[in-house]
């Protein structure tokens, strides 16, 4: 069984503007939090005052109803035209001395009773998705206006915004999915590598080959697994449960610590690069937590080359 909203509006859409006022006041009472009754009862009635009191009704309860936000702005660029229309009818003995502008267009008034009547069948075009769609349409109501309040610098800084988010976006996504970024300054010149190391262990990367370190338990009593780079900043790079880069320390054979970064990599790799050129000599990656309690873990390798950094 059809509903009176539904009642009213084929009445109206078939020119029978009494029964659908009819139908639709019955509405009122069945639905009244129901913007489509409020729409459509402004659509068939004839007093422009009315119309806007429902139209504004309707958005009360649904903010987002399109028919209701064109039907206002529909209503608000009838009057502020009229308006114009008025001022452009002064004669032309009088417009000399007018308080107005002798050009542009005068500014909208608060308060205006004479603008003329829009007809229930302007109205219910409105119900038609895109009738009044341009922009200038929209922009004559007030909630059209407010898109345009933002200022120069705050349409800058939602730029920035959208900026920032996109470039968070691209890192989260790199490292989530393990890709490179093209763009180097998004990777803040940080290492990386093309795969992760052949098999768990603490490598010399150099030259696109993974160079192995040996594990020591103590200092190491022989050049044995101890391999050597002509880098001065090389790339350690690290896939050990016993060598978590927290636990680390760089030290030099002189006993001086050597700060380092460590950036996260393919797999479950870690890259190790110091923060400083290095001198030619002994350098040892140590974790005091070895097997036993007063033993400590060592990973050494030789920097061969560069005598002549200071």
């Amino acid at each position: 069984m059809a509903t009176s909203l539904q009642k009213g509006i084929n009445a109206a859409k078939a020119g029978h503007m009494d029964d659908a006022l009819k139908y639709l006041k019955d509405a009122i009472i069945e639905e009244p939090q129901n913007a489509d009754v409020w729409v459509w009862i402004a659509a068939i009635i004839d007093d422009l005052d009315k119309q806007e009191i429902f139209l504004e009704k309707a958005l009360d309860i649904d903010p987002s109803n399109i028919p209701a936000q064109r039907g206002l702005a529909y209503l608000h660029k009838r009057k502020r035209d009229q308006a114009e229309e008025s001022y452009d009818h002064l004669s032309e003995h009088t417009r000399p001395i007018s308080p107005f502008p002798t050009s542009g267009k005068s500014k909208k008034k608060e308060h205006f009773s004479g603008w003329t009547k829009i007809s229930p069948e302007e109205i219910l075009k409105l119900q038609q998705v895109g009738e009044y769609d341009s922009e200038d349409d929209l922009k004559s109501g007030d909630r059209g206006k407010d898109l345009n309040k933002l200022t120069p610098l705050e349409i800058g800084l939602l730029g920035v915004v959208v900026i920032v988010f996109a470039i968070i976006g691209l890192l989260a996504a790199s490292a989530i999915f393990e890709f490179e970024l093209p763009i180097s300054f998004l990777q803040n010149d940080r290492p990386s590598i093309p795969t992760e190391p052949p098999y768990p262990g603490v490598f010399l990367y150099e030259n696109e080959a993974f160079f192995n370190i040996k594990e020591n338990i103590g200092l190491p009593k022989s050049e044995e697994g101890i391999p050597t780079s002509a880098e001065s900043q090389p790339i350690l790079a690290v896939w050990q449960e016993t060598a978590d880069p927290e636990d680390l320390n760089l030290i030099y054979q002189n006993g001086d610590y050597i700060p380092f970064e460590h950036y996260p990599a393919k797999g479950q790799t870690d890259l190790l690069v110091p923060t400083s050129d290095l001198s030619d000599g002994l350098y040892c990656l140590q974790n005091e937590a070895g097997p036993r309690e007063g033993d400590a873990l060592y990973w050494c390798f030789r920097i061969a080359g560069n005598s002549d950094i200071d």
